[in-house]
């Protein structure tokens, strides 16, 4: 993982970074000048038409907004054959069009992953400029080359954008002059929090500055809070740029840990609308707080919502779209009465897709009030990190149905697998995707199609409530 960027700081790059033993000195070949190829009889490599599920997971800035998407393909891509790798690329670069991922970086940036030999790849000058960070990867047997180097600087200048990972690169890939060539040409570096301890990355991130004193970095597979303040208080912490991994939805990931005044009556005007209080009730506790009537009416009167004429109280709001309606967008509010709270809209964005991906789902087979509790079901899946209270403590008071409860609290019932595939579907586990699919009666492809609309419909959700993020300064 860290152990070529370990050892390079301490002066003795090894080879080897998967545990085998070396080879003895006097039997290694010299390094070819070029990038192995297979012969020309080899057969085609056997790929499938298509890569199926590309997942997409978020990436934050310091404020702990999302900013970009990390785009990757989990399963498979380890057991591709060094000289098979470009024609993989080729497969993921043509998998993304047809996503059609352009609709999502009007919004949001992309890091792609794709291999160093693949610079060649016409696709690539296909992909929007400024928009897309390319990280090289580097594939077996490969040797970085002055033609590789002349391709970066022929693709840089259609304004295309790179990142790689230095502990990656071992000295048999690149000599030091090239080494350095390289690294000068990206505009991201990679640091893999995945695995090595905060006491291991300590002496690394003190000598990074040094090592590298024009880089700005990326720190990916961040699983902690804790990791994270370890980025952002280590020497030259303000290098680090932009922060992939789970850490977000982990426990403490809230300063603070208190429900605010603003969420509490959020909380209240919720439990009104669940036993049918009088509409009269409702608009007073909106009364009181003239900002999140604002929010609320802004949201609700967004065009993707469609609503023939813009409502201006909250009676209208029920007599137009009912109190069911009502309880679902309220939860928005959940997540944006606290002010400038980058973690509680990183919460918002995931839980939107989560909600609109379910109800996408549910809505397939045509049954309106099940897709309406499977939205309810993702929006309110995060809702224990976000105030910082264990389930079931945070439902009880809101009187969910009990299908909602079960799939939240219990992670058991009917919505139970739809939540199993939104939360597979984020962290890009094929495997589970394609077992739930089958237990759902759903095809793969679709439901990949339906994550990526509900990940473009949450940033224009977003958007019309002028929730910004500035994706300009990736």
């Amino acid at each position: 993982m860290l152990k070529n960027l370990i050892d390079g700081l301490a002066g003795r790059l090894k080879k080897n970074t998967h545990g085998e033993e070396p080879e003895p000195e006097e039997e290694r070949p010299e390094p070819p000048p070029a990038v192995i190829t297979p012969p020309p009889e080899e057969e085609p490599a056997e790929l499938p038409p298509t890569l199926g599920f590309v997942s997409h997971q978020p990436v934050m800035d310091r404020q702990q907004r999302v900013v970009a998407y990390d785009f990757f393909v989990r399963q498979g891509k380890r057991n591709i054959e060094a000289g098979k790798q470009q024609e993989f690329d080729r497969l993921l670069l043509a998998t993304l069009h047809n996503m059609d991922i352009f609709r999502l970086l009007a919004y949001r940036r992309a890091f792609v992953h794709v291999a160093m030999t693949s610079l060649e790849d016409p696709q690539l000058r296909g992909m929007p400029a400024g928009s897309v960070i390319f990280v090289l990867e580097p594939v077996p047997g490969m040797v970085v080359a002055e033609h590789m180097l002349r391709e970066l600087d022929d693709l840089q200048k259609l304004g295309l954008r790179f990142a790689l990972e230095p502990a990656a690169y071992d000295q048999t890939m690149l000599t030091p002059g090239l080494q350095a060539d390289l690294f000068s040409r990206v505009d991201f570096m990679v640091l893999d929090f995945a695995g090595p301890s905060t006491r291991v990355l300590a002496p690394i991130l003190d000598q990074l500055p040094k090592r590298y004193p024009g880089a700005r970095w990326m720190a990916r597979n961040v699983g902690t809070a804790e990791d994270l303040d370890v980025c952002l208080r280590a020497p030259g912490n303000n290098r680090f740029a932009l922060f992939h991994g789970p850490f977000v939805t982990t426990e403490h990931a809230l300063e603070g840990g208190k429900v605010d005044t603003n969420q509490t009556r959020v909380l209240q005007i919720m439990r009104l609308l669940r036993t049918s209080a009088d509409p009269k009730e409702v608009e007073a506790q909106f009364k009181l707080d003239s900002v999140l009537l604002f929010k609320l009416l802004r949201f609700i009167n967004s065009p993707i919502h469609g609503l023939s004429r813009k409502v201006q109280t909250i009676e209208e709001t029920l007599l137009l779209l009912g109190r069911e309606t009502l309880f679902k967008w309220l939860s928005m509010l959940l997540f944006t009465s606290r002010k400038e709270d980058g973690t509680a809209l990183s919460l918002l964005e995931k839980s939107l897709i989560r909600a609109r991906f379910m109800e996408k789902l549910g809505g397939y087979r045509g049954n309106k009030l099940e897709a309406e509790h499977l939205f309810l079901t993702g929006m309110f899946s995060l809702l224990d990190v976000l105030l910082n209270q264990p389930f079931p403590d945070v439902l009880d008071p809101l009187e969910l149905p009990l299908t909602v409860r079960e799939a939240v609290v219990e992670q058991k019932g009917i919505f139970s697998p739809h939540l199993a595939l939104a939360l597979a579907c984020e962290q890009g586990d094929n495997a589970q995707i394609e077992a739930l699919v089958r237990v759902l009666d759903f095809d793969v492809d679709l439901a990949n199609q339906y994550y990526l609309d509900s990940v473009v419909w949450a940033q224009v959700v977003l958007r019309d409530s002028e929730v910004h993020n500035n994706v300009e300064a990736v």
